[in-house]
């Protein structure tokens, strides 16, 4: 019995008192807070990845579509120039 009372003895003392619980439930909520903005962060880099990578995909579409319509351009001429050739 001696021993479990020497446990209890050097036990430190619990202070459930409501200021320190309102402190510990501060100190919680700030880590959560401060949790959530990194989170936050996190998706906002990632949106902005997401978008200038659209719009990349869109430059990209844009110089395909340019290269197409050129193409279209000089095939269309080449067809005007056969049809003059063999006056169709």
């Amino acid at each position: 019995m001696q021993n479990n009372n020497r446990k209890k003895n050097n036990d430190p003392p619990q202070h459930n008192s409501p200021i320190s619980q309102a402190a510990s439930l501060e100190i919680i909520a700030g880590l959560f807070a401060t949790l959530a903005e990194g989170i936050s962060t996190i998706a906002a880099a990632m949106a902005l990845q997401e978008v200038q990578q659209q719009a990349n995909n869109q430059a990209n579409t844009d110089i395909e579509i340019q290269q197409i319509q050129e193409q279209l351009y000089y095939l269309t001429k080449e067809v005007k120039k056969i049809t003059k050739a063999l006056n169709i």
